[in-house]
């Protein structure tokens, strides 16, 4: 249990270090809102996201900003005969840039790369199985805009539009999502 203690402290006391270097890192929660460009009669569906993220500090006015997230991703098909809700989970990692406007405001541009872990479907209200319908990749450029306030706490919004087709069998199928976050940076 020493040991235990021990460790802990020192591993935040390097954080701290590290924070103090121009790093810093921290926890990072929000709500995404997604569906599929190029598939007719695809509503949105409301998910969450959740995981850490790392900024370097470049300059006074940019900072570099990669996230690990898990990511509730699909879309809803609601038509004259089919009712359809598909689930797809990601392992997310935006990597972005945030050019600071204005004290704590910042615009961001980068891109997201998508590991699916996961796919669940109910199409009129049976479990259905699609995991081999869904490419296992997903890459996404985003923008956002976000404040970043002196007291640690993080708030961003960011767009999300995907460049790899969402289904491996319909080239024109691509992703988008809302993604709103809150975040506290140590």
């Amino acid at each position: 249990m020493k040991k235990l203690l021990l460790l802990c402290a020192a591993a935040m006391l390097s954080l701290g270090t590290i924070s103090a270097q121009g790093w810093a890192w921290g926890p990072k929660v929000g709500a995404t809102f997604s569906t599929v460009n190029g598939l007719p009669d695809a509503k949105a569906l409301p998910g969450v996201s959740a995981g850490l993220f790392f900024e370097s500090v470049a300059c006074n006015w940019f900072v570099i900003e990669g996230d690990l997230l898990f990511s509730m991703q699909g879309f809803k098909v609601q038509g004259d005969n089919t009712d359809a809700s598909i689930r797809i989970n990601y392992l997310s990692m935006p990597v972005v840039g945030k050019y600071y406007v204005i004290d704590g405001l910042n615009l961001q541009m980068g891109a997201a790369f998508d590991y699916r872990i996961h796919t669940g479907s109910t199409i009129n209200d049976e479990s259905v199985e699609l995991d081999g319908k869904f490419n296992r990749f997903n890459i996404q450029v985003l923008t956002g805009l976000a404040y970043d306030f002196d007291f640690g706490m993080v708030l961003e919004g960011r767009y999300l539009y995907g460049l790899t087709p969402l289904l491996s069998e319909a080239d024109n199928t691509y992703s988008g999502m809302l993604q709103i976050s809150m975040g506290w940076r140590f």
